[in-house]
């Protein structure tokens, strides 16, 4: 397959995504047959509109010039978490929001992007060659982990454990992409095996009650093991070929909470069972392997790492939210990619895309 057929394979991809995705924000916002969400469902069509030509503007945008705006994109994502905590909008006990011009919008999502261009900006350098293993560590792990560190805080005090965690898990797999040495690498992972135990001291008790129902749901069935248990029973109860659009009882019934968000995938398995949920998993497998295949043609360092980048935060969140969704991880509060409805989330996910189509564009040789 050549590269522009990949690319057009890409489009057609997310398209399919982004119609799949409406049908099932469609049904979730159905109480027992009665169409109660509107004026979201509507909002959700404006957002992917105006993504696609956000997409369509940055694949004309030449991704180099990121590499000097990764800083100042930086600092702009820190100032404005910065005013989120004083000024933020708080709603459903978190202040992760700021409304400008009647617009709300999510600034820890446009984190997630100055995360991923700082990072590439620091492992695209050139090596310098180091005899100090300490040396080393610090200028390829600890040095570029700083102002990740940072953005984490500022991330995690809204609360919002699962953006900051992503922050932690994208810098781990952009070590990886990056060919880190060994030795780092396994120094690194055991320094956050052994902060564990001080980052459980600083979680709420609402997100330690998460973590502890993750291994026994049935320990608190009608508290913090409610979600989990009636979303499993939603994805369960689909079976092979599902229930049929608008007929999952865990839905219409109203059993699920955030099901138009974080637990959207439920609402799909229901309706489609197994085989829907296998087809949806086939279009998530062609979109991060024409990532790769592409990643792993370029010869420019600062383009390819961009790519395993936009891999690596676009499987993050798949492989989370389906595995938080079945129960096989804690639930944590993630969205899924090009499904979950969300305005802030769905443009920085097209602004990747963007992104990547210029690489393509770009590297015509490949």
């Amino acid at each position: 397959m050549s590269v522009s057929q990949k690319k057009w394979l890409l489009i057609l991809i997310i398209l399919a995504l982004n119609f799949i995705s409406l049908v099932s924000l469609y049904s979730s916002l159905h109480r027992s047959g009665e169409f109660v969400g509107k004026f979201i469902f509507l909002k959700q069509v404006i957002w992917i509109i105006l993504g696609w030509s956000i997409a369509i503007i940055f694949s004309f945008i030449n991704y180099r010039l990121f590499y000097d705006l990764s800083v100042w994109v930086y600092f702009i994502s820190l100032a404005f978490l910065l005013i989120v905590a004083s000024l933020g909008k708080v709603q459903m006990g978190a202040q992760r929001w700021l409304e400008f011009l009647g617009i709300t919008f999510q600034p820890s999502e446009i984190a997630k992007l100055s995360a991923l261009l700082i990072i590439c900006r620091f492992f695209s350098g050139e090596k310098k060659v180091s005899f100090s293993f300490w040396g080393s560590f610090f200028r390829e792990v600890i040095k570029p982990f700083i102002p990740i560190m940072i953005l984490f805080l500022a991330i995690f005090i809204q609360p919002d454990l699962g953006t900051s965690l992503i922050l932690i898990f994208l810098f781990l797999l952009m070590l990886i992409g990056a060919g880190l040495r060994r030795r780092n690498l396994i120094l690194f992972m055991l320094i956050l095996l052994l902060s564990l135990p001080l980052g459980w001291g600083l979680l709420k008790d609402y997100q330690r009650a998460r973590l502890l129902v993750f291994v026994n749901p049935n320990s608190d069935p009608l508290g913090a093991g409610y979600t989990i248990i009636q979303s499993k029973i939603a994805v369960g109860s689909g079976r092979l070929l599902g229930k049929g659009f608008l007929s999952g009882t865990q839905n219409q019934l109203n059993f699920i909470p955030a099901r138009h968000t974080d637990f959207i995938f439920t609402v799909f398995a229901e309706e489609w069972g197994f085989l829907g949920c296998i087809f949806l998993l086939f279009l998530y497998y062609w979109l991060l392997k024409i990532i790769l295949d592409i990643a792993s043609k370029l010869k420019d360092r600062f383009s390819y790492l961009l790519c395993i980048g936009i891999f690596s935060l676009f499987f993050i969140h798949i492989f989370i939210n389906i595995s938080m969704v079945m129960g096989l991880l804690p639930v944590v509060g993630l969205p899924l990619l090009f499904f979950s409805y969300g305005g802030t989330y769905t443009i920085i996910n097209f602004i990747l895309i963007g992104i990547f189509l210029n690489i393509i564009k770009t590297h015509k040789e490949i």
